[in-house]
């Protein structure tokens, strides 16, 4: 009985370390998703700066956002679903999320050619060079 005890006890002082590392490591998820989403970014960033015809990787940007939004879950499931932390950081995840929609958006009608132009008035062209 004295051993079920003394073990049942070293449980209830580990358990706020483990909050910690769960929180810990879900940080570090929501980082990550945070890093997915600027990559999406990085993606397209020379699209949006200048008029000409480029490469056409908002398909990727758009898979980079999915991707987010798996790994942001992760981390809400990591912090616990009641975790004010945890839906604080998915928000902002979301909301960089939402500003990559808002400025990918006007290339998706391109979605199944190879290269995107984009005009002086900032509309878009798709062209298959080959």
């Amino acid at each position: 009985m004295n051993e079920e005890h003394s073990a049942t006890q070293r449980e209830v002082a580990l358990e706020p370390f483990a909050r910690a590392a769960r929180g810990c490591t879900a940080a570090l998820v929501f980082a990550f998703a945070v890093l997915v989403v600027l990559f999406s970014f990085l993606g397209t960033i020379e699209m949006e700066s200048f008029p000409g015809l480029r490469d056409n990787l908002a398909p990727l940007a758009v898979y980079a956002l999915g991707f987010a939004t798996l790994v942001a879950v992760g981390g809400l499931a990591l912090s616990g679903w009641r975790s004010y932390g945890g839906w604080a950081a998915v928000a902002c995840v979301g909301v960089l999320m939402a500003l990559r929609m808002w400025t990918l958006a006007p290339m998706l009608h391109c979605w199944s050619y190879d290269s995107v132009g984009r005009n002086g008035d900032g509309s878009y062209n798709c062209v298959n060079r080959g």
